[in-house]
């Protein structure tokens, strides 16, 4: 082992997205393995709420015979006498991303990065370079106050899906056009710029490419999250 810095710093491993909650119990369980507990603190998976609303017709197929609320479901009779499902379901926050406190040692950086599905550390060109870690603002940026692994609300994504009549849709409307450069003000990603990649005004939500950390990543953000960059 190389010699320990006093403190430990958080870095940010890429991995296979989709597969982070594995890859990072995998992390975990080599780090054990190896003996390397004394170097790693966290392995963390950042979480938030994804909330889907659905809207059906008081005779669709897809109601139950007796609709039941439950922890993560919700069902409510409109005024028109449809049908509106709000489910909750918890998600990802950064796909792809996997939040690591640790104190460096390039024998510990070697395990981990030769983790099944781990793509790299952010920060290292893979050609024998050093990662580099986040800074603490940039780390309680992302993370919240004391967000922890379990779900957070930080981030709730509204997907509109119905099963109505086409003149009961909903559309959303923003002076943003594809390739527009956009200044975030709220959510999450709250004080980034990103440009935008996609638009669509049935869900009022826009895919949008902003830095993160050096690596382009793609999230969705509702139209009233973001107005067009000066």
């Amino acid at each position: 082992m190389e010699n320990q810095i006093e403190q430990s710093q958080w870095f940010i491993v890429t991995a296979i997205g989709g597969k982070e909650d594995s890859i990072a119990a995998a992390i975990q369980e080599k780090i054990h393995n190896y003996g390397y507990d004394a170097f790693v603190g966290q392995v963390r998976v950042f979480k938030t709420k994804e909330e889907i609303v659905e809207t059906f017709a008081k005779d669709s197929d897809q109601i139950p015979q007796n609709p039941k609320n439950t922890k993560t479901t919700t069902w409510e009779v409109l005024p028109d006498g449809k049908y509106k499902r709000t489910k909750i379901r918890v998600v990802n926050k950064f796909t792809g991303y996997i939040f690591i406190n640790m104190i460096y040692d390039r024998n510990v950086w070697f395990a981990i990065r030769n983790t099944p599905g781990v793509l790299g550390f952010v920060g290292s060109s893979g050609k024998g370079a050093v990662p580099i870690p986040i800074t603490i603002e940039e780390y309680a940026r992302v993370s919240g106050d004391g967000a922890t692994v379990e779900a957070t609300s930080e981030q709730t994504v509204v997907a509109e899906a119905t099963t109505a009549a086409p003149e009961a849709k909903i559309t959303y409307t923003t002076d943003a056009k594809v390739g527009y450069t956009i200044d975030i003000f709220d959510g999450s990603f709250a004080g980034m710029t990103g440009e935008v990649k996609k638009l669509d005004d049935t869900k009022g939500i826009a895919v949008i490419a902003i830095d993160f950390f050096g690596r382009s990543q793609e999230v969705e953000i509702p139209y009233n999250q973001f107005r067009i960059g000066l």
